[in-house]
């Protein structure tokens, strides 16, 4: 399994590129994590520290490739907690998906709910009981070289499994997530859905920070026939 790639790292947050089949968290049955990997990181670069702290603002799905931010101090998670309640960060992906969506860009907006039992998001087209909003924004990436299409996407709430369950929803599932009704499998716990863009600003200096990856490298594998 390939291991997490630091693309940025300071005394209070690490940038991470996770790979797909990664899970971010640990799930107590001993199965590799970002988690693990990163207290293992920390305690070759700091052997001398008797304890810590990781924690993460928010979360990819085991399945999902991309950028991945992570706290090093409880100051520095405060911070970025409230930046994403306030809806300050931006994050961007990008997906591939077997059938277009009925208009080529637009906003997607649906209620959602987590089925433990299944671990699956349900999404209706109206309110429910124990549903909440959901809304991502999108646009069609137009590619000659292949019979997908690819969208560029704007998370504006994060819910679980979101992106995945509204593109499943309106009949265009994600490449490779069978889960969701995709009939194109390309390899265990990986699709066709990756973080591919990372705006917020440094906890302690305020200042802007941008994460960038390549969506056509992370997919050469979903492209190449």
């Amino acid at each position: 399994m390939k291991q997490p790639e630091i693309i940025f790292e300071d005394y209070y947050l690490a940038v991470l590129h996770k790979p797909a089949g990664l899970m971010v968290e640990d799930d107590g049955f001993g199965n590799p994590s970002v988690q693990q990997w990163m207290l293992q990181h920390l305690q070759k670069k700091f052997p001398d520290h008797k304890t810590y702290f990781i924690a993460f603002p928010h979360r990819l799905d085991r399945v999902t490739e991309g950028l991945l931010l992570v706290a090093k101090t409880k100051a520095a998670l405060t911070t970025l907690n409230k930046q994403f309640e306030n809806k300050t960060v931006r994050k961007i992906y990008h997906a591939l998906i077997q059938q277009p969506l009925r208009h080529a860009s637009g906003t997607l907006r649906h209620y959602h709910k987590k089925d433990v039992k299944l671990k699956k998001a349900i999404i209706s087209l109206k309110p429910k009981e124990g549903f909440s909003p959901c809304e991502l924004k999108y646009e069609t990436v137009v590619s000659d070289k292949t019979n997908y299409f690819l969208l560029k996407i704007e998370l504006l709430t994060g819910r679980y499994h979101q992106i995945r369950a509204q593109l499943a929803f309106e009949k265009s599932p994600v490449i490779g997530d069978v889960a969701y009704g995709s009939d194109i499998a390309k390899g265990k716990n990986r699709i066709a859905l990756a973080a591919t863009e990372l705006l917020f600003h440094h906890p302690k200096s305020n200042e802007p920070m941008l994460f960038e990856l390549d969506w056509q490298k992370i997919f050469s594998g979903f492209l190449s026939k």
